[in-house]
């Protein structure tokens, strides 16, 4: 991990004879022959600002401004400032924001005061990943789109005519109102990035009266959302695996995919304290590499393993029994379903030896019975495939069952207080349609992004779930490079196609919008505000700011969706517009509609000089707290539920005491949940096998992952993030290349049945022999320079590695809907 005070990946950008130089570059430069032009240009380097300057311009002619703001070259939001010399940005560094620090308050306080007493700085305690590192070269990036763009000539010809900005709002405006008003508002598809301006998105889409938005969260992380949901009512809680005792992980790279740059601080020093840190991956990945045991375990059967485990716990009375009586319900019934599923039950369907399962149970256990915490948490790896819910489930009720939920150093409830919406009030008739993805009635634990793929789908096969829903004829696709980003790329090309009117804001010319009738340039995050409401276990709320103007003198994604409602004449019920705003108005309105700042004795000015704001501490227990019954609410003496004037359960009744519980129906955790029961399921965390597993043909599992050098699809015409990770060799462990006569960088081809593309392949002992994986994200065929890879000899472009999304099948999980990512299986051959 690169910390802040790593300069090797910052932007000292300088013009030397009409060429560019970072400080890497120039020192390289300087080592060569023409060591001394600079010199003869008349530019030296200036220490004190970090950039060349010309050699006679005095020092108070240069302006510098350190100024805060949040990181979005992913979602993690990490604390940033950067330095502005006379206008340019020139380096990004870390600050002692909790999401690079420390996700419980008592943690965040210790390492910042040690290490700003250590090196007199409270900033020493933060850190920043690669991409964070890197985003002055997205910011400065040439191949930036400089105007708004309208297609000349047929899909996907790449032929573009260049328009202003007024042109490409009445296009806009025109061709969207030519859509509501010949198959109805709901006809329009919108889809965005999980946590960039979402309202002003969500504001538009009510507004026109489509109630079909969806957003990036989808392809992420929905189903471990379902899986705890069920359990305990939230959706995300967190690990505290710096006060853990022992860490069990399921399918979760913290060390290396850093959503949040505090994780592998959290996780290093929770081993340095002498916490047991066990990985259960088909990769042995940066995390697996730094814990104490890495289990590999065949792809899509970690569901079965946890069943196995909550066998053994059960069986020997290694569970908290006065807390699973006191506040779970449904033990009898789970008990009974995973009587049978012993770790011999298991071995057959995961690969891991028996006797591992009843030892990491019985360690597990242990323990927790000895009174130390036991952190057990699950993200992505089995998260994305089609059993991937329940498998889910089954390994969030482990924590139930050792009363490890909500205490020091367990998985914690986020004390989540941040930024709240001035809604509108929409009461349009096509709102009331059905969505086209059928997310709560087709997929009963659909997330509020909506279900990619069933969208996807039902245009390409115009096969709808209800014969009510209207055909989608327009989509909006705003920081979603569509094609790249969702599960079987060719059917993602064949949905832009069928779509009459599609737009685009996007940074870049991406594969998606190539494949588009107009195309909006968008921001890179230097240059925009936002609200971060951080992923942290008390009230934090940071916000990102503009740290320069426009680069390409454009407009924001607000400004642009604010200037489309006015051009429309779009207004809420109640005659409300956001477009009535500024800019810097629009989003002191939102701040007002906020209660925790206020809280803070912070206002408008000065939580933007701050970039954060933050109250109180991490609470522990808090389903135990004491509640009364809301002005306007009541008792349901029946079910002793405690409702507010609106209907919503916020406590219940234990003995002669309101208690807050868990958001789930009963209030308490759920091993047998009643939401599923409603809808005619066992309630019991059911195995399954995967859908798409190998076959005789193609016997190999094919996994995807990502890694710190890039997000998503999003950054691989950086060309910094490029030249740490160019390519994504297929991983094959040694004894699976041998039997197949490959050697390590070998050229080879991988073939599914959906998808059959070159690659290379890269041998090791740190996967298991039945699996193969790629990184996420390569392949392009557009984007930039950067990320097309090079010209080859035919004159044509040579991608940069093998884009994983082709081989999928591209389904959705039955539950939550969401987009499976890592389940087919392939061949591999000798190219």
């Amino acid at each position: 991990m690169n910390t802040k005070k790593n300069t090797e990946e910052q932007s000292f950008l300088a013009e030397i004879d009409g060429k560019k130089f970072t400080r890497r570059s120039f020192l390289q430069w300087t080592a060569s022959s023409l060591s001394g032009a600079a010199i003869a240009s008349g530019l030296v380097w200036n220490e004190r600002f970090g950039l060349f300057a010309e050699a006679n311009s005095k020092e108070k002619e240069l302006e510098e401004r350190w100024i805060t703001s949040c990181c979005n070259m992913c979602g993690g939001q990490s604390g940033i400032k950067v330095k502005v010399v006379n206008g340019r940005a020139v380096k990004i560094e870390g600050v002692a924001n909790p999401n690079n620090v420390a996700n419980i308050s008592t943690s965040y306080d210790s390492v910042v005061k040690e290490l700003g007493a250590m090196y007199h700085d409270n900033d020493a305690a933060s850190r920043l990943c690669p991409k964070g590192n890197s985003g002055l070269r997205t910011l400065y990036d040439p191949d930036r789109l400089k105007s708004p763009m309208v297609r000349v000539g047929e899909k996907g010809s790449g032929k573009w005519k260049a328009i202003s900005w007024d042109e490409a709002l009445t296009l806009a405006a025109d061709n969207l109102q030519k859509i509501k008003e010949k198959y109805g508002a709901e006809s329009l598809l919108w889809f965005s990035e999980d946590h960039s301006f979402t309202h002003i998105q969500q504001d538009f889409c009510k507004m026109y009266g489509t109630p079909n938005y969806h957003n990036h969260a989808n392809l992420c992380d929905v189903a471990r959302k379902a899986s705890f949901k069920l359990v305990m009512g939230n959706e995300r809680p967190l690990p505290d695996f710096e006060n853990t005792a022992y860490a069990l992980v399921f399918g979760w790279n913290p060390l290396g995919a850093t959503k949040w740059t505090l994780l592998p601080g959290i996780w290093n020093r929770g081993r340095a304290k002498g916490a047991k840190m066990v990985v259960v991956d088909p990769v042995c990945s940066q995390t697996a590499n730094k814990a104490d045991e890495w289990v590999p375990i065949r792809p899509g059967t970690d569901g079965a393993m946890a069943l196995a485990l909550g066998h053994v716990l059960i069986k020997k009375n290694l569970i908290d029994k006065a807390f699973i009586d006191e506040w779970c319900v449904g033990f009898d019934e789970y008990a009974q379903y995973v009587a049978d599923k012993t770790p011999e039950w298991a071995e057959k369907i995961t690969s891991i030896p028996a006797a591992t399962s009843e030892r990491i149970a019985t360690e597990i256990g242990e323990t927790a019975k000895a009174g130390k915490p036991v952190t057990i948490d699950v993200w992505s790896g089995p998260g994305q495939h089609t059993n991937a819910t329940l498998g889910g489930y089954a390994i969030t009720i482990l924590s139930a069952l050792l009363g490890m939920i909500d205490k020091p150093g367990t998985m914690m409830e986020p004390d989540k207080k941040g930024s709240k919406h001035h809604s509108l009030s929409a009461n349009l008739p096509s709102l009331k349609k059905p969505r086209v993805d059928g997310k709560g009635t087709k997929y009963i634990l659909g997330h509020e992004s909506g279900i990619y793929v069933e969208t996807r789908n039902a245009v390409v096969e115009d096969k709808y779930w209800s014969p009510d829903v209207t055909p989608p004829k327009a989509g909006m696709f705003v920081f979603q490079n569509f094609v790249m980003s969702v599960p079987n790329t060719q059917k993602n090309v064949e949905f832009l196609q069928k779509l009459e009117y599609v737009v685009v804001i996007d940074t870049h010319m991406s594969e998606t919008a190539e494949l588009a009738d107009l195309v909006i340039p968008g921001s890179v995050y230097l240059e925009r505000y936002d609200f971060n409401s951080h992923w942290v276990t008390w009230p934090v709320m940071g916000m990102r700011k503009p740290v320069v103007k426009s680069v390409i003198g454009g407009m924001t994604e607000v400004e642009f969706i604010m200037a489309l409602m006015q051009k429309m004449g779009l207004k809420d019920e109640k005659g409300h517009c956001p477009a009535s705003f500024t800019y810097d108005a629009y989003y002191q309105d939102e701040f007002d509609a906020c209660d925790f700042p206020k809280k803070c004795g912070v206002n408008w000015a000065a939580y933007k000089e701050a970039g954060v704001a933050m109250f109180g501490k991490t609470e522990y227990e808090k389903f135990r707290k004491e509640v009364k019954i809301p002005e306007g609410g009541k008792l349901d003496e029946t079910s002793g539920i405690v409702k507010d004037k609106d209907g919503k359960d916020v406590g219940f009744k234990v003995g002669d005491t309101l208690k807050k519980g868990f958001a789930t129906p009963t209030r308490k955790l759920e091993l047998c949940s009643n939401l599923l029961k409603k809808h005619k399921h066992s309630g019991l965390p059911e195995y399954s096998e995967a859908e798409d597993h190998p076959t005789t043909e193609f016997p190999l599992y094919l996994v995807n992952f990502k890694q710190a050098e890039h997000t998503h699809s999003r950054t691989f015409n950086n060309d910094y993030l490029m030249e740490m990770k160019p390519d994504n060799p297929l991983l094959m462990n040694f004894a699976t290349a041998a039997k197949l006569g490959l050697k390590d960088g070998d050229a080879i081809w991988i073939e599914s049945p959906y998808g059959k593309a070159k690659g290379t392949v890269q041998t090791t002992e740190r996967i298991h022999p039945e699996v193969v994986a790629l990184q996420h994200g390569y392949g392009h065929w557009a984007l930039g320079k950067v990320a097309k890879g090079t010209l080859n000899k035919l004159n044509t472009w040579s991608p940069a590695g093998t884009a994983d999304g082709q081989f999928l099948s591209g389904k959705a999980e039955k539950f939550s809907g969401m987009a499976v990512h890592k389940e087919i299986g392939v061949r591999v051959t000798k190219a």
